[in-house]
């Protein structure tokens, strides 16, 4: 498992009428353990993955971030992904 400095952890929302991507933001209070937990699902590739998140899961979340979540406008993912290093050594 990368380090927490090398993983994004992101919620992304989705208007339900256009399925448009309306927004994004850091899950920053979260580790991928504990996001992990929450979807009782491994980190099978080590470079990304994508959940659909319930009102279960949006509610652990919530505290976690600004924007205000409204299921009736809008559909919910959260997403881990290896931050690539754009740097050559």
């Amino acid at each position: 498992m990368p380090d927490r400095a090398d993983v994004a952890i992101n919620l992304n929302w989705y208007d339900n009428e256009g399925n448009i991507l309306t927004g994004e933001e850091p899950i920053s209070n979260m580790t991928v353990d504990e996001v992990l937990h929450l979807f009782d699902a491994p980190f099978w590739n080590k470079l990304y993955h994508c959940w659909k998140a319930s009102r279960k899961e949006l509610k652990v979340i919530q505290p976690n971030i600004q924007h205000q979540i409204d299921t009736k406008k809008f559909s919910y993912f959260v997403e881990i992904y290896k931050i690539q290093n754009s740097q050559q050594t």
